[in-house]
């Protein structure tokens, strides 16, 4: 299996879980990490967003599952780790590579349509040191993953935010950012109006 496929937009992300399932009936998060690279955080972060975003989402505890496993990385990024770590447990969970299809399918054209919209804009926000205050944000964003989860579907709004975070930071597009900060706000209005 080629590894560090760099990914610079959703579609390449895709392209590299593909990678990963070629030739399997299951593909564990192992076999992703390796594709993509122990290296490469936000893509390795958007991954897990994505499956949020997918219909995979709608199994009761796919959304939990996967923001632990956004927290887990993101914070790595933080604290400026170079190679991700992840317990044994998490590296073995599999996902069936029938289900990776259909939600590589579902994402594919919506992402083609997003990263037509992307360019390097206003870089600077998005640029080292600040990619590891966007990397803190996804934590955040993640931590409250499984409140979300009681109404379904509704953690979609928050992967969405972390994606778009993700992938300002592989494009160099400050925009980006600021439009998951639009979507963080929708996020905390919609917690707001579930906990009143």
């Amino acid at each position: 299996m080629e590894e560090n496929c760099e990914p610079e937009s959703i579609e390449d992300v895709l392209d590299c879980v593909e990678d990963a399932a070629e030739g399997e009936k299951r593909v564990s998060v192992a076999d992703i990490v390796d594709q993509i690279g122990d290296g490469a955080f936000p893509p390795l972060i958007m991954v897990p967003a994505l499956i949020m975003i997918s219909p995979a989402s709608a199994v009761f505890g796919v959304s939990s599952f996967c923001g632990l496993l956004i927290v887990l990385i993101a914070i790595q990024m933080v604290v400026g780790r170079h190679k991700l770590w992840l317990p044994r447990l998490l590296l073995e969970r599999e996902i069936s590579k029938t289900r990776l299809d259909k939600a590589v399918s579902f994402l594919s054209k919506p992402a083609r349509l997003v990263d037509g919209l992307t360019g390097k804009r206003l870089a600077f926000l998005v640029s080292p040191p600040l990619e590891r205050f966007w990397a803190a944000v996804c934590v955040c964003l993640a931590i409250v993953t499984p409140i979300f989860e009681l109404v379904p579907m509704s953690a979609t709004i928050i992967a969405s935010a972390v994606m778009l975070f993700c992938l300002a930071m592989l494009a160099k597009d400050g925009i980006l950012a600021l439009m998951g900060l639009a979507v963080v706000a929708l996020a905390a209005w919609l917690g707001w109006s579930v906990a009143t």
